[in-house]
């Protein structure tokens, strides 16, 4: 009787996104497609060419046309509107940014290109809901929860101050260099 209730409870569990160890999220759509050969130049390039930089990414359609937002994590507090000019890129779809709209992507030291969701993955397990967005810390290597104070390294997505608890969710990207496509989805 133990072992099946047992083996009931690990198969429950594993039907549950969070708290899965699994490297990339599928709980939340995902796709972001961004093409820098129409946009040489932006701190899209800037996060995914240097080592440590980072940007949050958001998007939103205006006028039938998309904007790509843009914010570095080099301490200006400066957001990029990046207008999508081509009906290549309109045609595509930008409301699938995670969680919440929002998406961080950069050139980590250690781990190459990484994506991660711009909410807290632990608020979104234990409460629910779409309202944990994160914000770079002073150091613009790590990004904090402004509801629950997790702290999160950019570097793995891991918990580093604040209560124990799991990684930001990850998604796969992909980018081949300046003048290439950035792909971002699950």
């Amino acid at each position: 009787m133990k072992a099946r209730l047992l083996m009931a409870l690990v198969v429950v569990l594993s039907l549950c996104g969070c708290g899965a160890e699994d490297l990339y999220t599928s709980d939340y759509a995902c796709r972001f497609v961004f093409n820098t050969k129409y946009h040489a130049g932006t701190s899209i390039e800037t996060a995914l060419n240097g080592p440590g930089m980072y940007t949050m990414i958001s998007a939103s359609k205006i006028g039938g046309v998309w904007h790509i937002y843009s914010t570095l994590n080099d301490g200006q507090d400066k957001t990029e509107d990046i207008r999508l000019n081509t009906a290549e890129e309109n045609y595509a779809d930008y409301s699938d940014l995670g969680a919440a709209n929002g998406i961080i992507i950069g050139l980590s030291n250690f781990n190459g290109l990484v994506a991660w969701d711009r909410q807290c993955s632990n608020c979104l397990c234990d409460h629910g809901g779409l309202r944990y967005p994160l914000r770079w810390t002073g150091n613009g290597q790590s990004v904090e929860c402004t509801n629950c104070g997790r702290i999160y390294a950019l570097e793995t997505g891991a918990v580093t101050e604040g209560d124990p608890g799991i990684s930001l969710f990850r998604y796969r990207i992909s980018y081949a260099g300046i003048g290439s496509v950035v792909s971002v989805g699950n």
